[in-house]
């Protein structure tokens, strides 16, 4: 990494890498964008400025390999934007191939290495492409005169036998006494192009190239000015190397971003006459060192809300070396969100009102005190008085003996103790001020505490479109490779989900689509012949219901033919020769590992993973998968998913003294029955619901609890879904409640049925049922057990 930079801070690559991220999803969709429309404008300028954005970050970095070949994909888009090379079919192609080395290459520094195999081919490819181009002129001999505004180190080449430089002696010599052995002081004059749509970094991009030639010593103007996003048409760079003229012209040359290069050696140099105090001598004397440990450059980090041509890497205080930044460098990518600043100020103001409730709960608190000590003060005196009445009492019975009335009695009662009663009023009206404020309080941080959740829910989710966005690229390959023609429609994409969700999502689409393409649309002819557009159709659709989305992926091809998915099905030993199945059975078949009805393997089908995948997957996010078909019009794959993952809606049950949470969305309904409508058909448990049986698990045997009620009547809950359900035995039902999804680690990970856990109001503990597990393996278990503990009636 460079060594302008500070070790001990990563936050540079991150940004970088998330920069890096958008930029070549830009580049892939603008690309296949002006395959559609070569006439599109906006798109090519939208194509080169991402390129040249990503070369010059990547040179700001130092990860050379990806800057060099980006500027050699950038030669090749520049022709395109000038109109010297048309786009077509050859040109694209090129591109998104350019474009997978550099995905490559960012994986590689991800990962703590650097892309090692071949460009060659590709390099290639990309000149036979360009046109040779006649008088293409690189540097002149000397550099334009700086403006009034800017430091004009080295004049141009004069007669003279020696140069003389804008710097006084003692600068000059310092300068020099900083070269190595071996090296030469060299002024290198660099004028900048305004027009070129980066030029504010002109001046980083350059320094960078200059770092691999030798040690950059000062620049005019100084070094914290490169940094700032302005643009200097001329800069000057002192540099301590070994390479010649000409070498040191070439690296400083970069195209598009400068007008000409000038280089002198100032070894023969002569400083111009000027007097410098001592006390000013030292303190240049301290400034004078290589400008790549200067330790003033403020850290900038990259605004979430700015677009990625406006937002280049710039060099700051924090990154870290090139291995242990890139190490981590993905997973750190993974992890950063960009949300939207109104969002963010949203949670702002929810913040500032838990604050000032904060402070009415310490209010409240305050008055508790108080009031406390008051409580104290009246109990004491309120005893004190009746202890004095009680001393009292003998009095008054020998007054009543001696002949005093009993009216007159009872007057010196209430005019000495009459009080008694209301000792406590006043106590008591300011309790009751103080109850309804603390209600107050409660409710004000309940509305508050909601709306937090919300937001915080908000902040996590990310458009769909972030997958989406990919699969034009891969619908493109795939027809390519397999000879179809397929037209691919996107709706939706601006829905939004949690992004757990999202980062397990690709694979599962990616199946889908995959075999949409490959099983279900028909070749051109097949097409044609069927009477259909020799163009097929997929649908890639996104949507919101309720705290669902529901992604759907579908095809007009050739649908899911029953009975060949059946024969394949019985060649496989999956099913009975005998049994029946009808279309929708059929179709779900292909979700069993190991089907596929591909006839031959290959690379994009035929090993009977794809869909297998697919549904693992969404049980893992308990979601559900259906498809659906009809012959020759083609098929269906719908995907329910739960909006997050970090908060569910739970049906609290007890079952013992234990309390669980069963998700809502697997929730089917539920019974209060008498424990004898259970009955047994072949040692399993069932229970009769409308005429329809179903399988009944206990609990309390599947996690051992022993301690549950044996009353006459228990609960079962129905989950799963419509073609596949299970009845879960509790003894109640606590009630329904939001669930905050603790994962289970350690020893607790692999806990069959259970998919974390949640800590309920009272601070006690609820484990989660993981439904999709108990589905699959709830019967065995409960034979099991059964076997151990016997049959409780």
């Amino acid at each position: 990494m460079s060594d302008f930079l500070d070790a001990n801070n990563e936050e540079l690559l991150k940004d970088y890498f998330s920069e890096a991220e958008l930029m070549v999803d830009n580049l892939e969709s603008n690309i296949l964008a002006i395959e559609n429309d070569p006439t599109n404008h906006d798109a090519i300028d939208e194509i080169f400025r991402a390129a040249h954005t990503l070369k010059g970050n990547s040179a700001t970095v130092e990860f050379t390999e990806i800057s060099t070949f980006a500027h050699k994909m950038e030669d090749l888009l520049d022709e395109v934007r000038s109109d010297r090379v048309k786009v077509s079919e050859d040109v694209v192609d090129t591109l998104l191939n350019s474009l997978d080395i550099i995905k490559a290459m960012l994986e590689a520094r991800q990962n703590g290495s650097v892309y090692a195999e071949s460009v060659e081919e590709i390099s290639n490819k990309i000149k036979s492409l360009i046109p040779e181009k006649a008088g293409k002129g690189k540097k002149s001999s000397s550099v334009s005169k700086p403006g009034p505004e800017t430091v004009q180190s080295v004049p141009a080449a004069s007669a003279s036998a020696s140069e003389t430089v804008d710097m006084s002696e003692f600068e000059l010599l310092e300068l020099k006494q900083s070269c190595q052995p071996g090296q030469k002081l060299w002024s290198i004059s660099v004028v900048f192009d305004e027009n070129n749509p980066m030029n504010s970094v002109g001046g980083i991009q350059v320094f960078a190239a200059l770092k691999a030639c030798g040690t950059v010593l000062k620049t005019v103007p100084d070094f914290e000015a490169l940094y700032e996003d302005e643009f200097h048409k001329d800069v000057v760079y002192y540099v301590a190397s070994s390479n010649s003229q000409e070498q040191l012209e070439d690296v400083a040359f970069l195209d598009d971003v400068t007008l000409s290069v000038d280089a002198q050696c100032l070894e023969n140099a002569v400083a111009k006459e000027s007097y410098v105090q001592p006390e000013q001598k030292e303190e240049k004397n301290a400034q004078i060192q290589p400008v790549a440990e200067t330790p003033k450059q403020e850290e900038v980090k990259v605004s979430a809300e700015q677009k990625t041509e406006n937002a280049p890497v710039q060099p700051s205080k924090t990154v870290s070396s090139t291995k242990t930044a890139s190490a981590s460098g993905h997973a750190q990518q993974s992890s950063i969100l960009r949300v939207d600043s109104k969002r963010i100020d949203t949670l702002m103001n929810l913040v500032s009102e838990t604050v000032i409730t904060k402070a009415s709960f310490n209010q409240s608190a305050q008055q508790q005190s108080d009031m406390l000590v008051q409580f104290q003060a009246l109990d004491s005196a309120f005893r004190e008085k009746i202890r004095k009445m009680f001393e009292q009492l003998p009095q008054y019975l020998e007054e009543i003996q001696n002949g005093v009335s009993v009216k007159d009695i009872r007057n010196n009662i209430m005019q000495e103790y009459g009080e008694i009663p209301e000792y406590f009023a006043s106590f008591e009206a300011k309790f009751k001020d103080l109850n309804t404020k603390f209600h107050s309080a409660t409710q004000n941080l309940g509305r508050i505490a909601g709306e937090l959740q919300e937001g915080v829910m908000k902040i996590r989710m990310v458009p769909i479109s972030q997958i989406f966005d990919r699969f034009p690229r891969v619908v493109r390959d795939l027809q390519k490779d397999l000879g179809k023609k397929v037209n691919l429609q996107i709706e939706g994409e601006e829905t939004e989900l949690d992004k757990t969700v999202i980062d397990d999502l690709m694979d599962p689409i990616m199946h889908c689509v995959r075999n949409s393409v490959d099983h279900g649309i028909e070749s051109p002819e097949e097409r044609k012949a069927l009477g259909k557009s020799e163009t097929g159709t997929v649908l890639l659709k996104a949507a919101n219901e309720g705290n669902m989305i529901i992604i759907d992926i579908v095809d007009d091809g050739n649908g899911i033919d029953a009975e060949k998915v059946r024969k394949k099905a019985v060649e496989k030993g999956l099913i009975h020769p005998n049994k029946v199945l009808s279309e929708q059975e059929a179709a779900n078949l292909i979700f069993l590992p190991g089907f596929s009805t591909a006839d031959k393997i290959t690379n994009v089908s035929g090993r009977g993973v794809g869909l297998d995948v697919v549904k693992t997957m969404i049980d893992k996010l308990n979601g559900t998968v259906n498809v659906t078909t009809e012959k020759g019009r083609g098929s269906k794959f719908s995907i329910r998913l739960p909006l997050t993952l970090a908060i569910i809606q739970g049906l609290l049950v007890r079952v013992g003294r234990e309390v669980y949470s069963i998700p809502i969305a697997s929730v089917i309904e539920s019974h209060r029955i008498r424990r004898g409508e259970i009955n047994t058909i072949d040692n399993y448990e069932v229970l009769n619901v409308r005429n329809e049986v179903i399988s009944v698990l206990r609990l309390s045997r599947l996690f051992n609890i022993r301690n549950t009620e044996d009353g006459e009547y228990c609960f079962v809950v129905i989950v799963g879904t419509q073609d596949k359900k299970i009845g879960i035995m509790v003894d109640a039902l606590i009630g329904e409640e939001d669930v905050v999804i603790k994962p289970l680690r350690d020893q607790f990970t692999q806990s069959p049925g259970i998919a974390g856990a949640s800590i309920l109001g009272d601070g006690s503990v609820s484990l989660i049922i993981d439904v999709s597990q108990l589905l699959e393996l709830g019967v065995r278990q409960e034979i099991e057990a059964r076997s151990e503990y016997g049959t409780i009636d």
